[in-house]
């Protein structure tokens, strides 16, 4: 080789060496942390603690996985803590002002699961507004408006006395008085029916909804109770409203405990 051109020959080889590029670290497999990073899990929460991860990807401190309410869409709808009112429901009509009614004697017939019964045609029928209820009327009257409600639990819902001994309970006496004194229990049978009747007048202080704290704080209010034992579990209907108006009903309530009946 010309000696002239050796050193032009080192220099050129001297800087391929030099310009080639280096080979890129390899990237950590996935999953695995990358020296000197945080994995996902290893979030800390104020305090050092470890930040809870959400279940299938959800954010930081919700172990569900969901948004907290009001993200991304509307919150849930309210529930009922009593299990009173049945979803989408109506809810119960505030009782009319007093009406000058006269009985008729004129009767629907009405079916209640296996029962049949006649209800004076004046009472108006309303759609149940709570899903303990099978059915219920608006009782019209010179008081203000009273309504019935059919009722029917599942083994019966603590025996005949101690829902007597519970209506009785929602009723304040006069000063003087007991609760004795204001109330009259009845047991009769009607064809293969056992009936047990409730019939007390005072001051009314049921709670709004059961378990409520609230109450009813009404004056001369009356009930027209009853508890139908004979055919599976027992049925109860249960009349509340002003005594003015109940007054008024008292006669047409005891015919058409009359009329109950079942297919048998």
């Amino acid at each position: 080789m010309n000696k002239a051109l050796l050193p032009l020959c080192i220099a050129l080889s001297l800087a391929g060496c030099d310009g080639e590029k280096k080979a890129a670290p390899a990237a950590a497999p996935a999953g695995d942390k990358a020296p000197g990073a945080k994995a996902p899990g290893d979030a800390k929460a104020p305090g050092g603690a470890k930040a809870p991860m959400a279940h299938g990807g959800g954010t930081p401190g919700n172990p569900h996985g969901a948004a907290p309410a009001g993200h991304g869409g509307a919150a849930p709808p309210p529930t009922n803590p009593h299990g009173g009112m049945k979803a989408g429901a109506p809810a119960a009509a505030k009782a009319g002002p007093p009406r000058d009614v006269t009985p008729s004697g004129d009767v629907v017939a009405e079916t209640l699961a296996e029962f049949s019964v006649s209800v004076p045609k004046e009472w108006e029928k309303g759609q149940p507004s709570g899903m303990m209820r099978m059915a219920q009327w608006v009782v019209p009257g010179p008081g203000g408006d009273g309504e019935l409600v059919v009722y029917r639990f599942k083994g019966g819902a603590g025996g005949v006395e101690a829902n007597m001994t519970r209506w009785k309970g929602q009723f304040t006496p006069p000063e003087g008085k007991t609760l004795e004194d204001i109330s009259t229990v009845d047991k009769k049978t009607v064809g293969a029916l056992t009936m047990h009747t409730l019939d007390v007048t005072g001051r009314y202080v049921a709670a709004m909804m059961p378990g409520a704290d609230e109450k009813h704080d009404k004056p001369d209010h009356r009930m027209l109770a009853v508890i139908i034992e004979g055919s599976g579990d027992p049925l109860f209907f249960k009349a509340t409203g002003p005594a003015k108006t109940l007054d008024v009903w008292a006669p047409a309530w005891a015919t058409m405990l009359g009329t109950v009946k079942t297919g048998d």
